[in-house]
């Protein structure tokens, strides 16, 4: 699935000032908290999303599942219909699989719920990979992906996966936004002379996201440790946290872009 970003930004004040601040050279602080101010409600409403909620909770029952000594018939317990001994690319593609179906049955789902879904897998991938690396560099094979995804189940290694998936979920929604407007202001006399200066927007714009998840990241290893000992992580705790987790990344947002104004 994929989302599309097509059309321009609506013409009300708040998407203007967000034109304004891009034509005006502003950093991608400034520019991402307007665009959380411009999109504010559509951001409080995705906190409740039911592909994000979906998502994380696979995200945190997967650490979970690779602890058991059935690691095959765990992932079905979650709801992952893979092969016994998977692969993480086989992990990534159950839970896509798992998610798209929730995006199906539901008739709320909006482009921000394909954000989550693609967000969810790329997190897991991308950070359990990682963590998988050896050698010969990052393994996505069956004994190294249940390793890997065992030691996220460690508080402050979840933290990790938690972080970047909120990060990407951020970045990319702001996506979602910009890529509408930044590509009319490159070249020329524009605010992005050339496709460089165009990138390198975007990749301080990945850093400021990255940066503004940073407070999720003692959240969520306190959250997981606790919760694990208190009964266990269920999709509606799961789903609170990922509502209060997106409301604080929309509020360090706008006190950032205000950090920025002032600097």
């Amino acid at each position: 699935m994929g989302h599309q970003r097509l059309g321009r930004l609506p013409a009300t004040r708040p998407w203007q000032a967000v034109v304004a601040l891009i034509t005006g050279g502003a950093d991608a602080a400034r520019v991402a908290g307007a665009v959380g101010q411009a999109a504010e409600a559509s951001l409080q409403r995705a906190g409740d999303d039911g592909a994000l909620r979906k998502g994380f909770w696979l995200l945190t029952q997967l650490p979970l599942a690779a602890r058991e000594a059935d690691f095959g018939r765990a992932l079905l317990a979650i709801g992952l219909d893979t092969t016994s001994q998977p692969s993480l690319i086989d992990i990534g593609t159950a839970v896509m699989t798992a998610i798209d179906d929730v995006i199906a049955c539901d008739p709320k789902a909006t482009d921000f719920s394909e954000i989550a879904a693609t967000a969810a897998v790329e997190s897991l991938v991308a950070v359990a990979g990682r963590d998988a690396g050896g050698l010969f560099g990052t393994t996505y094979a069956a004994d190294d992906a249940r390793v890997t995804l065992r030691d996220l189940a460690k508080p402050a290694r979840f933290a990790v996966l938690a972080r970047d998936f909120f990060a990407r979920l951020t970045r990319e929604y702001l996506a979602y936004y910009l890529s509408r407007v930044l590509p009319d202001h490159v070249g020329g006399a524009q605010r992005f002379p050339s496709l460089k200066d165009h990138h390198a927007f975007e990749d301080a714009l990945e850093r400021h996201c990255r940066e503004t998840s940073e407070i999720i990241e003692a959240f969520a290893a306190g959250w997981f440790d606790k919760t694990n000992f208190e009964g266990g992580i269920t999709p509606d705790k799961a789903g609170r946290f990922a509502h209060v987790a997106f409301e604080k990344v929309r509020t360090e947002l706008q006190a950032r872009a205000k950090g920025s104004a002032h600097a």
